[in-house]
């Protein structure tokens, strides 16, 4: 990153690095609470409408959303943490959150890392739901962070960096470079004011333009030593959940367009050009935000699918199989145990019901122990991620159209 890369009013402001020569640490100016994009207006229109539809989803299928919440929150929890390196699939996610805390806990860090990712939404959506929106405040942002990297002193969970960071792998070679550490403070606390924003009366900024300006600005300051861009995708469905909007997830969307978000949030970091961001920005909303009405339906298609196959073999309505069969549409990766924990059921009757959905293929074995077989809902799990690219695409050529 040279200097003369940056816009003229960050070359005014960013300072040397120490002992690297030629290296200069960005300083971002105060988070404005709107950027006129004019080319982006119809794809406002339009994510309103869809976050609107959702909300009317949800309303209308209540006993499915917190099915669909359920999962989603993890596979958010997946592809965020895929975005910064880590492994863990949706499957081992769900198998380490089964094991966690028993005697067949395996310590895995990029699990580890990925459930902690889950617990931090967690705690942010119940801080949220407590207390609206004056839950956002920097103090929320440090408990995500502590709760997210629990254990690795190292990165010093919770607490502002006190060190120079850089994305690369070199300073000398890094793509951006953010603020000085000693600015840090004084950075948040200039966020924080977006984060509480309050209409003045006048004009109401809309929470898609206040969430997409925190998100770049978060990532801009960097203030954690690690673990930066997990939390700056955690604000994301926190700030809409305090507006009293769906919690949409998008760093799903963000993975699957994961090089053009690399790229448009450096193109507002270093030259100001918002464009790129509020365009990707608003395509995952409207991208998420259709998907999560497909699987709504979706759920409900596998489980009437579901319950013919049991009325045809005669199963009683009351059986411990029709109530496995509902756990699976929020919990597609089960074992016996966990089946009959979830169901206040014996075992035997957990382990009868799960032979019977495994002949019926509506489970099939999820690895070949013979002790704590997991076994998987394959239908829910395709219906999770089935389809990211066409909505996303869909979306991209509507905003292609409109913008001709």
């Amino acid at each position: 990153m040279r200097k003369s890369d940056l816009h003229p009013r960050l070359q005014a402001t960013c300072l040397p690095v120490p002992n690297h020569g030629g290296c200069y640490a960005v300083v971002p100016e105060p988070a404005p609470p709107f950027v006129d994009v004019p080319t982006c207006q119809g794809l406002f229109m339009l994510a309103r409408r869809e976050l609107d539809s959702l909300s009317e989803t949800i309303n209308r299928n209540e006993q499915y959303a917190g099915l669909v919440f359920h999962m989603l929150n993890r596979r958010e929890a997946v592809d965020s943490s895929q975005i910064e390196g880590t492994h863990t699939g949706f499957d081992g996610l769900l198998i380490h959150e089964i094991e966690a805390n028993t005697e067949d806990t395996k310590r895995d860090q990029d699990a580890d890392q990925t459930l902690g990712y889950l617990r931090a939404f967690a705690d942010g959506s119940r801080a949220v739901a407590d207390h609206g929106q004056p839950a956002l405040s920097l103090d929320l942002i440090q408990h995500l962070h502590a709760t997210l990297l629990a254990g690795q002193e190292r990165i010093q969970p919770g607490r502002w960096r006190d060190v120079q960071n850089f994305i690369g792998t070199r300073m000398e070679t890094a793509r951006y470079i953010p603020p000085p550490a000693d600015v840090v403070p004084r950075l948040m606390d200039d966020l924080g004011l977006l984060l509480h924003y309050e209409p003045d009366g006048v004009a109401e900024i809309s929470i898609l333009m206040r969430a997409a300006i925190a998100h770049v600005q978060f990532e801009a300051i960097h203030p954690f030593r690690d673990g930066n861009g997990r939390v700056g995708r955690l604000l994301l469905p926190l700030m809409l959940l305090a507006d009293g909007k769906p919690p949409i997830h998008l760093a799903t969307f963000l993975k699957v367009r994961q090089r053009d978000y690399y790229d448009a949030l450096l193109d507002v970091q270093m030259r100001l050009n918002w464009s790129p961001w509020i365009r990707l920005f608003l395509e995952t909303v409207i991208a998420s935000c259709r998907h999560t009405v497909q699987l709504f339906g979706d759920l409900q298609t596998i489980q009437a699918r579901w319950q013919a196959m049991l009325a045809e073999k005669a199963k009683r309505r009351h059986a411990t199989i029709w109530r496995v069969t509902e756990l699976l549409l929020g919990q597609p990766v089960v074992t016996v145990n966990v089946i009959a924990e979830r169901l206040n059921v014996s075992f035997p009757a957990a382990n009868e019901a799960v032979k019977e959905l495994l002949a019926l293929n509506i489970l099939r074995p999820g690895n070949v122990q013979t002790r704590n077989r997991i076994f998987q809902a394959h239908e829910v799990m395709n219906a999770l991620y089935t389809g990211l690219n066409a909505v996303l695409d869909d979306v991209a050529r509507f905003t292609d159209g409109a913008m001709k």
